[in-house]
C-alpha cells in the first residue's frame, strides 16, 4: 500500500512539473498560434499573434484584465475555457455559427468594426479568409 502511495505521489509531482513547464508566460509571446482544437468542418486557423500584440491583451484574454506583454504572467489560452466550457453561457469554439463561436464573435466582430472605420483596411471577415484549404 505504501509503495502505491509513493508511486502515485511521484506521478502527481511529475504531472504538476510538466504543467508548470508547459505554461507560457507573456514574455514568451508566439509569432503565430495555430487554432486546431476547435475545428469541426473547416481547416485549422493560423492566427498571427504578434501582429495583434499592439492590442490590449485583455481584448482577447478577457479573463486576465492585468495581462501585459513581456511580463512573467502565465497566459491562459483560449482553448482552456472554450473547448469544453464549464458554463453553458460560455461560447464553445467548435460551434460553426458567427454568433456562437468565440473566435468568430471576437475576431470577426473586431475586424468588421475596424473595416467600418476604414473600408480601405482589408481584414479577414469571411470563412475562407482564415480557414485556408490545402
Amino acid at each position: 500500500m505504501r509503495k502505491l502511495f509513493v508511486t502515485l505521489a511521484v506521478v502527481c509531482l511529475v504531472l504538476a512539473g510538466v504543467s508548470l513547464v508547459s505554461a507560457a508566460t507573456a514574455k514568451e509571446m508566439p509569432e503565430n498560434v495555430t487554432i486546431a482544437d476547435c475545428q469541426a468542418k473547416q481547416p485549422s486557423v493560423v492566427f498571427p499573434h504578434a501582429k495583434h500584440a499592439a492590442l490590449d491583451c485583455k481584448a482577447c484574454h478577457h479573463t486576465q484584465a492585468d495581462l501585459k506583454a513581456g511580463t512573467d504572467t502565465v497566459v491562459q489560452k483560449c482553448k482552456d475555457c472554450h473547448v469544453a466550457p464549464e458554463k453553458a453561457t460560455t461560447p464553445k469554439c467548435s460551434e460553426m455559427g458567427m454568433t456562437k463561436n468565440p473566435y468568430h464573435i471576437s475576431c470577426v466582430g473586431c475586424h468588421k468594426a475596424e473595416v467600418a472605420k476604414n473600408a480601405a483596411k482589408p481584414l479577414p471577415v469571411k470563412c475562407a479568409d482564415c480557414h485556408k484549404k490545402g
